[in-house]
């Protein structure tokens, strides 16, 4: 089954002002509803053309567009009724964007390399004031690509074009928009092959987050007053050292873990004072692969102010890859041994079917 290794930037939740239904300052939960994305495989194999786009809402699946294969729900939002979903669908061998209001598909087209308006996969989501934003990735990009978010389906190119630049994550508060994004100066780049970049554009204007000496990427914003939080990725130089999970308050770094293990900052979240990142750390248990390598299991895990919660004990894989946070309780999506599931304040909550391969990768709670 194909998996996105190549970054990991699924972009999830964004809490901003635009998400009137939970206060973030407000330390009682709210009475919610839970809504998580993802996608199923009913026959677990090398294709992935056996997927199919999923939502579950307090625990019980919704199969979005039950005819589409090699289709993922990669990032969900709530307003009001509707329920929207962004991802990817793929179809006569090429991944095309898509997104999904109440369970109706919407594929953008099929993309080519180096189109400026139609990302492979969109990757972060959200509904302010009836409008819908999104922004996606290009699997290849180039110098002359411009970082681009969608608002309405109309795109707003955001970067010049001198660098090439992808957009990874969006948030919206009040008549300001946030977007997060990577860029380089290279003729031709993939990622994993050259130093990136990390910022964000307010309204269009960049932010410079790190000077490219190393590769940086970012993941998730989030926005609470003033104040603008990027998670993402430290990687050292070329990609070449272990992932560094990290995250900026106001262009200030944080640093999460110390580079020993792979790690990976995936999403974030704010309430009140406190910062919390999803992420993902190969620091489990040893175990040989196929060809006799020794490898670590990963570790599903967040941070709550820089000080670690394990979500998983490390015997098998797990992965977290979006977090919200409603008063005290934190939730956390993901998937462990190749099975969807979300962690309330580190309770597992089963999603997906065991017979069956799984992933989350986006929660949004909605009050009730």
């Amino acid at each position: 089954m194909k998996k996105n290794y190549f970054l990991y930037i699924i972009i999830v939740l964004s809490f901003c002002s635009c998400q009137k239904e939970l206060p973030q300052t407000d330390e009682t939960p709210a009475e919610v509803d839970v809504y998580v994305a993802g996608f199923v495989v009913d026959n677990p194999g090398p294709s992935t053309y056996e997927e199919h786009p999923t939502y579950w809402k307090n625990g019980s699946p919704v199969q979005v567009d039950k005819y589409a294969y090699g289709a993922r729900a990669l990032s969900i939002t709530v307003s009001g009724n509707d329920v929207y979903m962004a991802g990817s669908y793929t179809g006569y061998f090429k991944p095309a964007n898509a997104y999904w209001k109440n369970g109706i598909i919407n594929v953008h087209g099929f993309t080519t390399s180096f189109h400026p308006h139609t990302p492979d996969e969109l990757t972060s989501l959200l509904v302010s004031n009836n409008d819908v934003y999104m922004v996606g990735l290009f699997s290849l990009w180039g110098s002359g690509e411009k970082a681009t978010y969608y608002k309405n389906e109309i795109p707003i190119e955001i970067s010049d074009g001198s660098a090439g630049s992808v957009a990874t994550s969006i948030a919206v508060s009040g008549n300001d928009v946030y977007v997060t994004g990577v860029s380089v100066n290279k003729s031709i780049i993939s990622y994993g092959m050259q130093n990136r970049i990390a910022k964000y554009w307010k309204n269009g204007n960049p932010v410079i987050l790190t000077d490219g000496s190393k590769d940086d990427v970012t993941s998730s914003i989030a926005v609470s007053g003033t104040n603008v939080y990027a998670a993402g990725t430290h990687y050292g130089v070329q990609g070449l050292s272990n992932g560094i999970a990290e995250y900026w308050k106001n262009g200030n770094l944080v640093i999460l873990t110390d580079g020993l293990r792979h790690a990976l900052a995936n999403s974030i979240a704010v309430s009140g004072t406190d910062v919390y990142v999803a992420g993902t750390q190969w620091d489990g248990k040893l175990y040989q692969n196929a060809n006799g390598s020794e490898l670590r299991r990963s570790i599903a895990k967040y941070w709550k102010n820089g000080n670690l919660v394990n979500l998983t004990d490390g015997t098998v894989d797990a992965e977290a890859r979006s977090i919200a946070v409603s008063g005290n309780d934190v939730y956390v999506a993901g998937f462990e041994n190749g099975v969807a599931k979300y962690w309330k304040n580190g309770t597992p909550v089963i999603l997906g079917d065991i017979s069956k391969y799984s992933e989350a990768h986006s929660i949004f709670l909605a009050k009730k």
